[in-house]
């Protein structure tokens, strides 16, 4: 019995870790592809991303949320410079010079800032709304008692044993 369970687990676990190596692999035909076609915007995303990796690789919730928004919002602040290399012209001195800029990784990485804290804030604000709102149901429901209590006296407000 306990080597069928094993039997069983065995494909399970080959089947998953195929996809693991396909998919790096994947990934890093794409990296090559990237850098080898467009190696100014390939490093100018390596070294404006590098936030995004981090919370990547540091994320381990479920959904990985807090990635994506960091993600999300460091690429928001690096597509000015991503525009710029493309408008100005495609080649490594318009990157060096750009990346010489002071406003390019500070606003790509302090929009990743925003990009970690924004799902914590959130959380907070979420909270205390839910909150007043259970406040004020509860004050509503008191007023319901004591007008009932009023109306019907105090015998109802405990109902027999």
């Amino acid at each position: 019995m306990a080597g069928a369970a094993k039997a069983a687990k065995a494909p399970a676990k080959a089947q998953g870790s195929a996809r693991t190596p396909l998919g790096f692999w994947g990934l890093g035909v794409a990296t090559g592809a990237v850098l080898g076609i467009a190696l100014p915007t390939g490093l100018l995303l390596a070294i404006g991303l590098f936030p995004a990796a981090v919370a990547l690789a540091v994320d381990r919730s479920a959904g990985r949320g807090t990635a994506r928004t960091v993600l999300a919002l460091n690429l928001a602040g690096l597509l000015p410079s991503i525009r710029a290399l493309w408008l100005e012209g495609h080649d490594l001195m318009t990157l060096a010079a750009i990346l010489g800029r002071m406003e390019t990784l500070p606003l790509a990485y302090a929009a990743a800032v925003i990009g970690f804290l924004l799902p914590q804030v959130l959380a907070w604000a979420v909270l205390a709304v839910l909150e007043a709102r259970a406040y004020g149901s509860v004050q509503a429901l008191e007023q319901r008692r004591a007008t009932l209590r009023e109306t019907w006296g105090v015998e109802v407000e405990r109902p027999p044993r």
